[in-house]
């Protein structure tokens, strides 16, 4: 591929309108959506209190009208309702394919019914309420819509609450912490909603029973009601065909310019129109790739390398160059979804290229499991496995090594780790993938202890069959970590746990040689668990990655872990990271260079 000239003085080209407009278009449709969601949340919150009667929920009323029917709150709603279907739909209009994941198409549909109920709503309630001063109470508005206006109310509700929630979703989801909070999310957005329909059908059953005279409507209050429906709806309609002209016109406009050539490496040339953005063509033409965020500049799966052309793009914008940043991405690299080539271009795409379960649009949404975690890893190793192999028959050795590998295995589920990978004669495992980081730590040590005196009893079970006893070291350091799974259709799929905590669990396991200890333990570790334990000796540790020797921990003895007492946190001496160290710290010397090998 002939590489395009560069522009003039090799400045870069600006971006268009639309480009400079989506880095801001997009904080302030996030942030007029997340006050609507707030408005829906507490009126449904109001509809459930209707399981303790109207009463309840008209207590609970007064509250919110203090604050949403206050001048601030009437700007910030009634604000959200006329920005956040505008900006949405400039995005649609950004669009240059619609072949998009099913969850995109959900929202957009979504977003496109809620008015049609919506505005008969408002207009019912608030419009009519300021301007002929009709009674908004909930006894009142229950009995103009129980049960004619029950079952499209209903819709109206389960509609708003799903295409929040999936905005929410899909907009945190690419964050680390939202893993913590994923399964308390999913629980909110299922209760909330069905407490809103069970409170709404008990309490419109109980405004039906009152005994209250029967509300009159003046001819001029319906004619009002109707002209307000219908300039409404009308205004909508209209918005969304002005923008489908926009559209229509700008593709009309695009083909009239001609097509370029965009080459993927791997996936051949095509020829596209001006316009969609990368992400888009590889939508288009069911290129497989990944896009966590959905083309929101929010994660940066969908990056790519920039082959040949990148002078001739656009300069990021605002949120892609901040998250560039984030990532230290190299040179001519930039996200798939904020670029929309003009000329020529070579990209490579550089991650989820080919994985299985891409869509009929060739999407590759990542794992939501991924992301980082506060573990404790620890790594497990034989020692002098190679002289005893040598020593052994084959069919021996390989009897022992499985009857080792499950008594391993039995010791590490039973304080509820999981064995990550085992590689010949040791293994790695984490724990804390479901519970605090101080219980995973002391569930680590106290599984430590029981390996070490299972490979005890394996020695008093083979002692006259081996010829030198099995020794093992362990080494075990809790920190953040990376957790996901690779898959290829050699391997299949594997739950892998990278970084440098992993990095650091295993430099500790070979330092059990040097420091004459079966387990060695890192005093951030123990420190978490806020327990003591016996017979330990404090050591530092040069660590790779580290500029400072690192405090660990070695275990004279199997451990048994017991609480601190006051007078034992009281002896505590800080170290550099907070760490506790024992009175013998003093006598102990500094093993930052390597001793001798205990093997």
């Amino acid at each position: 591929m002939t590489a395009v000239p560069s522009t003039p003085a090799g400045r870069k080209p600006a971006a268009s309108g639309f480009d400079q407009m989506s880095s801001w278009s997009r904080d302030v449709r996030f942030a007029s959506g997340c006050i609507l969601m707030v408005f829906a949340t507490t009126h449904f919150l109001n509809h459930a209190l209707g399981i303790f009667g109207v009463e309840a929920m008209e207590a609970a009323q007064d509250w919110r009208y203090w604050f949403w029917h206050s001048w601030i709150g009437t700007v910030a709603l009634y604000g959200s309702l006329l920005v956040h279907p505008v900006f949405a739909l400039l995005r649609v209009a950004q669009r240059r394919t619609f072949r998009m994941p099913g969850r995109e198409v959900i929202q957009i549909v979504l977003g496109v019914a809620i008015p049609l109920l919506l505005i008969d709503h408002i207009v019912s309630t608030r419009v009519q309420g300021v301007l002929f001063g009709q009674d908004e109470s909930y006894h009142a508005v229950l009995r103009r819509l129980w049960p004619n206006l029950a079952l499209s109310q209903s819709l109206l509700l389960l509609l708003v609450w799903t295409h929040g929630v999936i905005g929410l979703h899909f907009t945190f989801r690419a964050r680390d912490a939202y893993a913590r909070w994923r399964d308390p999310f999913l629980l909110a957005a299922i209760l909330v909603p069905l407490l809103a329909l069970i409170g709404f059908s008990v309490a419109g059953r109980e405004a039906q029973m009152m005994a209250l005279p029967p509300e009159l409507y003046t001819a001029q209050q319906v004619d009002m009601f109707n002209l307000n429906v219908t300039w409404a709806k009308r205004a909508f309609f209209g918005l969304i065909g002005g923008f489908a002209g926009f559209v229509v016109l700008r593709e009309l406009r695009a083909r009239a310019l001609g097509a370029i050539a965009v080459r993927f490496v791997g996936h051949g040339v095509r020829r596209v129109i001006p316009g969609p953005t990368l992400l888009e063509i590889f939508r288009r033409f069911g290129i497989p790739h990944a896009a966590l965020c959905g083309g929101r500049a929010r994660c940066a799966t969908c990056r790519v390398l920039v082959l040949d052309g990148a002078d001739d793009l656009p300069p990021p914008a605002p949120a892609e160059a901040r998250l560039l940043r984030r990532i230290s991405a190299g040179d001519h690299v930039r996200l798939a979804c904020q670029i929309r080539p003009k000329r020529d271009l070579q990209v490579q795409i550089l991650l989820a290229a080919k994985q299985r379960g891409a869509g009929p649009s060739g999407t590759v949404d990542p794992d939501d499991r991924i992301g980082k975690k506060g573990l404790t890893v620890m790594v497990a190793d034989l020692r002098a496995f190679t002289a005893l192999s040598e020593r052994q028959l084959p069919h021996d050795l390989m009897t022992l090594l499985n009857r080792f590998y499950d008594e391993m295995s039995q010791a590490i589920a039973a304080h509820g780790g999981r064995i990550e990978a085992i590689y010949g004669d040791g293994l790695m495992a984490v724990f804390g993938l479901e519970t605090t980081p101080a219980r995973a730590g002391a569930a680590a040590i106290a599984a430590a202890g029981d390996m070490v005196r299972a490979v005890e009893a394996l020695n008093r079970e083979y002692a006259n069959a081996l010829p030198l006893p099995l020794r093992i070291g362990i080494g075990i350091h809790g920190g953040q970590a990376i957790v996901g799974a690779v898959e290829n259709e050699s391997m299949g799929r594997r739950e892998i746990t990278v970084g440098e905590t992993v990095m650091i669990a295993s430099q500790l396991e070979a330092a059990t040689r040097r420091l004459l200890s079966d387990i060695v333990v890192s005093a951030e570790t123990v420190s978490a668990t806020g327990r003591s334990y016996r017979d330990t000796v404090p050591h530092k540790i040069s660590v790779k990655g580290r500029d400072k020797p690192m405090q660990v921990y070695g275990f004279g003895s199997t451990p048994a872990g017991e609480a601190r007492s006051d007078t034992e946190q009281g002896m505590q001496a800080k170290d550099g990271a907070g760490d506790w160290v024992s009175a013998a710290k003093d006598a102990t010397p500094d093993l930052a260079d390597p001793g001798p090998d205990r093997s």
